[in-house]
């Protein structure tokens, strides 16, 4: 009988393949780097873009506009990013604003992701178009995001969030020891990185999943560079920063007799672009494309639901979406869809709030995928707890690359209850490809081809459905989310495959 061994596996052609040991004698032909005329780019310059347009004061300012419209191809490398520098502030009663040192992190607790909660509203305009890739209200995004925040590798971090001070950074992991005064909390540790006296700090930012900034599933993992904008030939691009009106609702303030205040003044807020110089045979060709340009990235689609106090059951109906590759449920405080949620009711830490959901199912244009149990829908189920924590390291939620030190079977144990971050996950991909869909029972896959409902009846626990909050759906895609049509010329338009209503 004839033995196995790696090497004659690897043996190719009945050619054994080269050791370490005989690499020594190996000597290949110097590399020819010398080419530069065949180069596509020649040089990148950073351009620091300042604000073109504001309104309200100077270092609160209520809108915040950048006006691109540039000579020069855009790429979106890692020094592509918005600089932010500002300073915490605080007073007692009626006294004059002074500087946040560490000790005042003893205080106050604030928001978690709390740069991105400033912001009412992020619009990218091109021309007069509203650039559009994802379909989210107000509010809302900067909650995932956090999550986004918690969970994402550590290489990913690094490179998105390089300052200590990143809003990145300010989100918590846990409950016990997170975003509490506590002296050794999560947020007493992250305090001291923006209560810094009299000194400003400064740290970059990019949007997530927001084009054509943030470009793909993860930022510059597995070797992706984000695609190039031709500014040439389109419109000016107009981003505008709407701020909220009411800070004060992102502090939650310890109680005292007056009890002090605090505010963000910013003192700057920029963004750097990266402008590349290419040859020039090289961009002609580029500028005079006649093709639909296709830009990675994740589509997200949130329908909120407000479901009566205490019901056991509830169906909710998206209408006329394609089929998604996943779907997490969560809820938030009612208030924070219309702007007027007060972090000072936040009694936990938490970022997402307890759902009592217990079990969910679901069906595409009226047909069901399942008819026993466990399935995907019957999450607590052990069975399904343990696909779960499988989905979370291989296939996680808006294909997020996520590290796996934070993913426990305590961790998804009766959906996320025992953290900061409670929710339903339901993977719609079969294991080991991503474009392969789970199939309704009784369909040859042909549901597929066109946009249907996706009904998801969720099933509460003896408790019913949670009082005074929201609940959230958000279906999500990590394909296509922007397409740029230049196949007439002097007419660029841009477009989202998934996202129909702008």
């Amino acid at each position: 009988m004839k033995s196995y061994s790696a090497t004659s596996a690897a043996t190719t052609n009945n050619k054994r393949p080269s050791s370490l040991l005989e690499n020594q004698f190996d000597f290949p032909p110097p590399e020819n780097w010398k080419k530069g005329q065949q180069q596509k780019v020649q040089a990148i310059s950073y351009t620091v873009h300042n604000k073109s347009h504001f309104i309200g004061k100077e270092e609160a300012p209520s809108c915040v506009e950048f006006t691109l419209k540039e000579d020069e191809i855009f790429s979106f490398g890692p020094q592509s990013r918005f600089l932010i520098t500002g300073q915490f502030q605080t007073k007692a009663g009626a006294g004059e604003w002074t500087p946040c040192a560490e000790a005042d992190s003893a205080k106050v607790v604030l928001i978690p992701n709390w740069f991105e909660m400033f912001i009412k509203d992020l619009d990218i305009f091109h021309g007069n178009t509203k650039v559009v890739s994802s379909g989210e209200d107000r509010f809302i995004s900067q909650f995932i995001n956090a999550w986004k925040y918690n969970y994402m590798n550590g290489s990913q971090k690094k490179l998105l969030c390089p300052e200590p001070s990143h809003t990145g950074y300010g989100v918590p992991s846990k409950l016990a020891g997170g975003w509490l005064k506590d002296a050794d909390s999560e947020w007493r540790k992250y305090a001291k990185n923006i209560f810094v006296g009299d000194k400003t700090f400064t740290f970059s930012w990019i949007p997530l999943d927001t084009q054509p900034f943030f470009q793909y599933a993860n930022y510059f993992q597995n070797h992706m560079a984000p695609k190039v904008l031709p500014m040439p030939i389109l419109a000016q691009l107009l981003i505008r920063f709407n701020f909220i009106d009411n800070q004060s609702n992102l502090f939650k303030i310890e109680t005292a007799n007056p009890p002090n205040k605090f505010r963000f003044v910013l003192k700057d807020f920029r963004y750097v672009g990266e402008h590349l110089r290419l040859n020039k045979a090289f961009q002609n060709s580029l500028l005079n494309k006649r093709s639909l340009l296709s830009f990675p990235g994740v589509t997200r689609i949130i329908q909120q639901e407000i479901i009566p106090a205490e019901s056991s059951t509830y169906k909710s109906v998206i209408q006329k979406v394609a089929f998604p590759e996943g779907f997490i449920i969560f809820c938030l405080p009612k208030d924070v869809a219309s702007g007027n949620y007060n972090y000072n009711n936040s009694t936990d830490g938490s970022v997402f709030v307890k759902n009592n959901i217990k079990k969910i199912t679901f069906a595409y244009g009226d047909e069901t995928f399942f008819l026993t149990e466990p399935n995907l829908g019957t999450f607590q189920d052990p069975v399904i707890e343990s696909k779960i924590f499988t989905d979370m390291l291989m296939s996680a939620p808006f294909g997020l690359k996520v590290d796996p030190d934070k993913i426990t079977m305590e961790t998804i144990h009766n959906g996320f209850d025992s953290g900061p971050y409670p929710m339903v996950y339901v993977n719609l991909k079969n294991f080991g490809d991503k474009y392969s869909r789970v199939i309704p029972f009784l369909n040859d896959g042909s549901c597929l081809n066109k946009d249907n409902d996706l009904n998801i009846t969720m099933n509460f626990s003896t408790e019913g459905s949670k009082t005074n909050v929201t609940y959230f759906i958000c279906l999500f895609y990590t394909d296509t989310n922007l397409t740029l049509d230049l196949r007439s010329k002097g007419n660029p338009v841009f477009s989202s495959p998934y996202i129909k209503k702008y």
